[in-house]
C-alpha cells in the first residue's frame, strides 16, 4: 500500500493533534476544540510551507 505525502501529513497531524489534545486538556470539550485548531494549524502551516517552497524546486 503506497499513500502520498498528503495523506501522510493528515495522518500525521491527526495522531498528533489527539495526543497533544488529550495531554493538554482535561474536558472532552476542550480537547475537541484544542485537537480540531492543532490539526488545523498543522495542515494549513504545512500547506502554506509547500506554496511558499513551490517555485524553488
Amino acid at each position: 500500500m503506497v499513500i502520498s505525502h498528503f495523506t501522510a501529513l493528515v495522518l500525521f497531524s491527526f495522531f498528533v493533534s489527539v495526543v497533544f489534545a488529550v495531554l493538554s486538556k482535561e474536558k472532552l470539550h476542550d480537547q475537541v476544540i484544542y485537537g480540531a485548531k492543532v490539526f488545523l494549524g498543522f495542515v494549513g502551516i504545512a500547506l502554506l510551507l509547500g506554496w511558499i517552497m513551490y517555485p524553488f524546486a
